[in-house]
């Protein structure tokens, strides 16, 4: 069984995929798909989490001023690349929660594989951010905006679909509404109601 997991900054998506992973027993990827990529590849940790599920955009448009801008868009790439080989090998090793990185679209001929994407309301996620990070409200939702763009832009790119859109996910939670315990237990009650809890 693998789960995928797409979430809205501020959603509480990584919470969401940590407590799931404790109630069903499975692993659970989202900065270790970082870790692993890096083990196995040439780059190291600093360069993944620079180019981490961000704008492909950035890189590839050419610049006068900008000194390496092309080199800077093959890394882009060759990172993604080592992300995703990371994801399949992980995923090899059985059950297991893959938290973004697009690994709803690595994944998507896997047999028993189940796509969840985790939403919330805009003011949940400013209250959740400012919290968790000690912003400001307007930092907040900066951050979210600015977040959530690169999110999009790297799995538009990556996969030529359109992220956060339902029609690629199997179910969509509104965690402002279930919170993190209830987030689970609708995946659970999705799982089992599929045949596959």
């Amino acid at each position: 069984m693998l789960i995928t997991l797409g979430r809205q900054h501020g959603s509480g998506g990584h919470d969401i995929a940590r407590a799931l992973a404790d109630e069903l027993g499975y692993a659970c990827y989202d900065k270790e798909i970082v870790d692993h990529a890096a083990e196995n590849s040439a780059f190291s940790k600093e360069i993944f989490a620079s180019y981490d599920e961000r704008r492909v955009a950035s890189y590839a448009m050419p610049a006068p001023h900008f000194f390496g801008v092309h080199e800077g868009f093959r890394l882009n790439m060759q990172v993604a690349a080592a992300q995703f080989e990371a994801i399949r090998m992980l995923a090899d090793r059985g059950n297991g929660i893959f938290v973004g990185r697009c690994a709803d679209y690595v994944l998507r001929n896997r047999s028993g594989l189940v796509r969840v994407f985790i939403m919330a309301d805009e003011e949940f996620r400013v209250k959740t951010m400012m919290g968790r990070r000690n912003l400001t409200e307007e930092q907040a939702r900066k951050l979210i905006k600015e977040v959530d763009k690169d999110r999009s832009s790297y799995y538009k790119y990556y996969t030529d679909q359109s992220w956060g859109h339902m029609e690629n996910y199997d179910l969509c939670i509104n965690s402002s509404r279930t919170g993190v315990d209830g987030a689970v237990q609708v995946i659970k009650a999705y799982l089992n109601a599929c045949g596959e809890g």
